[in-house]
């Protein structure tokens, strides 16, 4: 536990808060004005997060004894900075509670949980409308908001996982460890693509994360029928609370240039949707740039844009930042 402030107590949650934190989602949903309400119920809180493999964890805010908040992350990763990270998927702040940085302490709390577990970034999507919100983001990380979300679901999700494009040019299947040398030419590419800087070490780090004992993602490789790489898909599976789903995120699509326009991004994103399927997954996002018009006329044919969704995140000295300062609440 956490004690940030006097009698402001931070805690993770038991299968015992379910009722507790189904009542607080579904007041996050109204207040954000949400077009969906919650289906997040105590008993998918028990069922996702207290089971075998719980898929998210849980922090709540206590003044005094009584509940003030909560925050709900999943594991995640980065492949601008090549590192685990965490996914922030709620912050709810109780309105007679706000403005006693009970948000930002949760939010430090849970990165300085994620820490625990090798994770040095986290990122989360906020409405552009929410501007109180954005104010808090604004202090502790960024705004990407020179990026459009995509979301393939319901029907979208299941025509893409459904989509198979076989072709005599190319062949798709699942990288494994000693492609990480394949994975960190195409990943060095794509970073110096869109402007990243470039990063040290990737294939080290790439068979690191991807291909130990607790995979943070996984891959998978287009090459041609003489087994030369020609494109790759990286991706992992997520969790929305609102509509109580997991689901893949695609952080990497690339194809070799010469390769282009022949159907192997397609069949790349459609076979991570069925890989996301196949893992229980019912929906794939992913974020393209807003000035890239090409992508972005792909991408509407397959799939919904999202433009009311920011991504914000902390980078790894804002999040080792705020992970330092929970460090110092601990009980």
């Amino acid at each position: 536990m956490w004690c940030p402030q006097p009698q402001l107590l931070l805690r993770f949650a038991t299968a015992g808060d379910g009722d507790l934190i189904a009542a607080m989602c579904a007041q996050l949903s109204k207040d954000e004005g949400s077009p969906r309400a919650s289906r997040f119920s105590a008993q998918v809180f028990r069922r996702d997060g207290f089971g075998a493999v719980p898929k998210f964890r849980c922090i709540i805010a206590e003044i005094s004894g009584k509940p003030a908040g909560y925050e709900l992350h999943c594991p995640d990763y980065d492949t601008d900075h090549v590192c685990r990270g965490i996914y922030m998927a709620d912050l709810y702040v109780e309105k007679t509670a706000r403005g006693r940085g009970i948000g930002r302490a949760l939010m430090a709390a849970a990165a300085d949980d994620g820490r625990q577990s090798g994770a040095a970034v986290m990122t989360w999507t906020a409405f552009r409308f929410n501007e109180p919100a954005l104010v808090l983001y604004r202090r502790v990380g960024h705004e990407a908001s020179e990026l459009i979300e995509y979301a393939a679901e319901g029907a979208q999700f299941r025509d893409l996982a459904a989509l198979n494009a076989p072709s005599d040019a190319f062949r798709l299947r699942p990288a494994c460890a000693a492609d990480c040398a394949v994975l960190a030419e195409f990943l060095a590419e794509l970073q110096r693509t869109v402007g990243r800087p470039p990063v040290a070490g990737l294939a080290e780090k790439l068979r690191r994360d991807g291909f130990g004992a607790d995979p943070a993602f996984a891959a998978i490789i287009a090459e041609t029928p003489e087994g030369i790489p020609i494109g790759y898909a990286l991706f992992w599976q997520s969790y929305v609370t609102e509509t109580e789903m997991t689901g893949g995120l695609l952080s990497d699509l690339y194809v070799l240039p010469a390769w282009r326009r022949q159907g192997v991004a397609r069949a790349l994103l459609a076979a991570a949707a069925r890989a996301s399927a196949e893992a229980g997954g019912e929906f794939l996002v992913w974020a393209v740039d807003a000035d890239n018009g090409h992508a972005r006329e792909f991408y509407r044919r397959l799939s919904r844009e999202v433009p009311e969704n920011v991504i914000c995140s902390c980078d790894p000295l804002e999040f080792a930042k705020l992970a330092e300062a929970a460090a110092g609440w601990r009980r």
